[in-house]
């Protein structure tokens, strides 16, 4: 089965062996033959984004374009209006809890171009059939510019209050539907939409920063419980957050212990969404736990509601084994084969 490595160059037929390997594939018919926003298989709310630029389609001609910043100016199908359902969905897209992958290409006589992840910035919401919409490609790499336009969109993350004593790991799975859209996306007019204002995206990252933190910080007391009930008091207390260590922060996120006193060197991923959502990890990290594979844990924490103060909780064992996770560059997701 093909890999999905950012950057590289895909056919319909490859991305279809990506996410739907168990299924035929028949060229210039059903969604992986023709579509340009595909659905992907087993989820709700995750999508591919098949974008060719110039395309014409009854008779509307897209006109796509990627800024220097990585904002996609993007629209959807002709037929589709701000009322529909597949629209909210978008409009409503967390990129923390759900994945849309982006492929590009030049002309039809191309291949594709895997982009990566994107996340909502604005749509325009004057104009439908189709509904026109800005997208940050997440990891943007400048040197990876295919066309000049635009700029980005910010949004903060609060944790007042935030007690990760409180904060319960447990089993639950949720299905989140959009029947709404919520008071922040509300959109634009199509002059402001266009407006050359600049949105700061860093506001996404550093929520994404503090999410991490958040998750770090409860496997820290899921750990010092867990050493507690095992009568292990003298070794909850050493149980610590390893960026408040010099030196150790970019090798795992936590150190703990089983109950015999061995040393447990534990990387958390944290996210709002399912186990299954994708997750970056980089090659120190997956080489560090090849070196380290009886000590090194992976501690997936999924489903976070800060609302709820509870979260679930995978853990796995060992080496980062590509048998184990879906490998995109070192951008993965748990059971993939």
């Amino acid at each position: 089965m093909k890999e999905l490595i950012r950057y590289e160059k895909y056919s319909r037929k490859d991305i279809h062996d990506v996410f739907s390997p168990d299924t035929n594939f028949t060229p210039q018919a059903g969604s992986w033959g023709l579509h340009g926003i595909i659905r992907v298989p087993g989820t709700k709310h995750d999508y591919i984004f098949l974008v060719t630029y110039g395309k014409k389609q009854s008779g509307h001609e897209f006109d796509e374009n990627i800024d220097e910043n990585g904002i996609l100016t993007w629209q959807s199908q002709p037929s589709q209006t701000l009322d529909d359902a597949r629209i909210i969905d978008f409009i409503n897209h967390d990129y923390l809890k759900n994945n849309i992958y982006l492929f590009l290409r030049a002309s039809e006589k191309e291949n594709y171009t895997y982009m990566g992840l994107l996340a909502y910035v604005d749509h325009d919401n004057q104009r439908e059939k189709p509904v026109y919409f800005k997208w940050q490609i997440l990891d943007w790499n400048n040197e990876n510019l295919i066309e000049v336009t635009n700029n980005s969109k910010t949004e903060e993350t609060q944790y007042n209050n935030f007690d990760t004593k409180k904060f319960i790991l447990e089993l639950r799975d949720e299905n989140e539907e959009y029947s709404y859209i919520s008071e922040d996306r509300k959109g634009k007019n199509t002059k402001d939409f266009y407006s050359n204002r600049n949105i700061n995206f860093e506001g996404e990252i550093k929520k994404n920063t503090e999410l991490g933190k958040k998750g770090e910080d409860i496997v820290v007391e899921y750990e010092k419980t867990r050493l507690i009930m095992e009568g292990r008091e003298d070794l909850a207390d050493k149980v610590v957050a390893t960026r408040e260590i010099a030196g150790n922060a970019e090798r795992f996120d936590v150190l703990s212990y089983d109950k015999d006193g061995n040393e447990k060197y534990i990387e958390v991923k944290t996210t709002k969404g399912g186990m299954n959502n994708i997750f970056h990890i980089s090659e120190n990290e997956v080489q560090f736990s090849e070196e380290y594979e009886d000590k090194y844990y992976l501690y997936r924490v999924y489903n976070f509601n800060v609302k709820t103060m509870s979260a679930d909780l995978k853990i796995i064992k060992g080496a980062i084994s590509r048998k184990k996770l879906q490998a995109t560059n070192y951008t993965c997701r748990i059971g993939g084969k």
